[in-house]
């Protein structure tokens, strides 16, 4: 890990996310999550939805912050982006399936949980990362922070020669993720849900 951080760190602004940084990096995404199609369809309320991101993040993202899997800009705190390498743990059926079941509200949750189990269809069944969650705070977006952040990760990715993999939850982050060199490999809709875009990206030669 230390050889890793020392590369992220190598820009100016770019930071390894710590167990000290949850807080801080959980506000970036609280906010930059906020207009998420997926997310607001799953917690449509203001309140829901701030009092289960921290929960959604934690069992969604697993152990990333003590893991020191995921960065940040922490020059003004712009956005971060998590993931899981392909030997961290994952909380699945575990954790992730019983706080969904108990966050979602009563009409919806037959419904987030099959989309939930959808995306495990499309999960790589080699080593892979996980790249869980990117997001940029709004009054910074359109800057391309998020294409920087990701080709950070990507280059520890390749270096480790693991399959890439994430799920977008709009279409103009799905064509991001091609301008990376992921493909989308499909569009996935269920019952009232919004589409998500699964993507994968075969290790580059570094």
């Amino acid at each position: 890990m230390d050889v890793e951080r020392e590369y992220i760190m190598d820009s100016e602004s770019i930071k390894i996310v710590s167990a000290a940084d949850e807080a801080a990096v959980n506000g970036i995404l609280t906010v930059a999550f906020a207009t998420c199609p997926l997310l607001r369809w799953m917690y449509p309320e203001p309140e829901q939805y701030l009092r289960h991101f921290p929960g959604f993040i934690k069992n969604y993202c697993g152990d990333a912050y003590r893991l020191q899997s995921g960065a940040y800009y922490d020059n003004g705190l712009k956005g971060a982006l998590l993931w899981l390498t392909s030997d961290a743990p994952r909380n699945d059926e575990d954790e992730l399936v019983p706080f969904l079941r108990d966050s979602t509200t009563g009409h919806r949750r037959d419904e987030v949980l099959n989309m939930f189990e959808k995306f495990h269809h499309y999960h790589p069944t080699n080593p892979f990362w996980y790249f869980t969650v990117l997001g940029i705070d709004p009054l910074h977006q359109r800057k391309g922070l998020g294409g920087k952040l990701f080709r950070q990760a990507l280059t520890l990715c390749d270096r480790a020669k693991a399959v890439a993999y994430g799920e977008a939850t709009r279409e103009s982050t799905a064509r991001l993720y091609e301008t990376l060199g992921f493909e989308v490999l499909d569009v996935v809709q269920f019952g009232s849900s919004p589409p998500f875009y699964p993507v994968r990206r075969e290790p580059q030669q570094v």
